[in-house]
């Protein structure tokens, strides 16, 4: 699994491997609404499925 961390607007900040480094990174970022949603490894290519996938929503 591969976690992005995104802005409330949807605009990607970073792509880490846990989602503890994710949390870890959006602690530096100015106040705001931020998402880290869970990616799958599907050969080459990242997939999300809601269905399948975590999306974690939070303020810092």
């Amino acid at each position: 699994m591969i976690y992005e961390l995104s802005t409330d607007e949807g605009y990607p900040v970073g792509i880490f491997p846990t989602v503890t480094e994710a949390c870890y990174h959006a602690s530096y970022l100015p106040k705001g609404e931020y998402t880290i949603s869970e990616w799958a490894e599907d050969g080459e290519y990242l997939t999300f499925d809601p269905a399948v996938n975590k999306s974690y929503h939070f303020n810092n």
